[in-house]
């Protein structure tokens, strides 16, 4: 299956599961004993239902437009852009009450956001974007701290911070390695980048692209072969394409 439809079935698996979740509650309080306060409840809640229902519908059809037209409507996407975050924290909710994982959820929110970055078809400067990855990628033992300056990596090969440098000298970008969340938005702060690779576990990635809001933010997953924020990994390849993507290619 391919990323396209992959993406597609996670759209529309959040918008049957939105739409069964506000049938049951309509149900359940047309059940109730009838009184002014549940018909009003009742009328308030449809009409609530109704306008995300037609939110969400109109984000479907914007999506599928936009996988199958190749276009590059800006206003769509920006449109879109803001409909998925507005409406994480609702996601957030009923997968709660689902029983539906939050790393699961973070990464559909994620690939989706991807996917939406990437239909722009905006190019950068090199020096215009920022590679942002925690500290954790570096070897835990290492004595040659990089979160001030990458440039004191040895590279040794022990972790792939000399990966990221190579990138780094290749193609004219600018790498971070921040300490935090804190650290992450005072470096986006200061550089002022144009756009955004951020490397991250799932919660930290979701919450760095709600944060930033007029940077696009193009969000790779981590790999955790030694559990959450000890001497994680990155797909090179996966950083490397998001580069190219971004630029010209170098």
């Amino acid at each position: 299956m391919t990323g396209k439809k992959r993406i597609f079935l996670g759209l529309l698996s959040v918008l049957i599961i939105l739409l069964t979740a506000g049938v049951l509650f309509l149900l359940y309080i047309v059940k109730s004993k009838s009184s002014v306060m549940y018909n009003l409840l009742m009328n308030s809640l449809i009409l609530l239902f109704s306008i995300v229902a037609i939110f969400l519908i109109f984000g479907i059809i914007g999506f599928i437009y936009l996988v199958y037209s190749k276009s590059n409507n800006r206003t769509l996407n920006k449109i879109l852009l803001t409909l998925i975050d507005v409406s994480y924290p609702v996601l957030q909710i009923l997968g709660g009450i689902l029983g539906i994982e939050k790393d699961k959820i973070q990464q559909s929110f994620t690939n989706i956001n991807n996917f939406l970055v990437n239909s722009r078809h905006e190019k950068y400067m090199p020096e215009d974007l920022l590679i942002l990855t925690p500290h954790c990628i570096q070897f835990n033992e290492c004595k040659f701290k990089v979160t001030n300056d990458i440039d004191n990596c040895r590279r040794c090969g022990r972790c792939q911070v000399s990966d990221l440098i190579k990138l780094k000298e290749k193609y004219g970008v600018k790498v971070v390695i921040a300490t935090g969340g804190t650290l992450a938005r005072k470096a986006v702060k200061d550089i002022k980048p144009k756009a955004i690779i951020a490397i991250a576990c799932e919660r930290d990635l979701t919450s760095g692209i709600l944060d930033v809001k007029k940077i696009p933010v193009y969000g790779i997953i981590n790999m955790r072969p030694n559990g959450p924020c000890f001497n994680t990994k990155v797909n090179i390849d996966e950083v490397e394409k998001a580069i190219i993507n971004f630029t010209n290619g170098g």
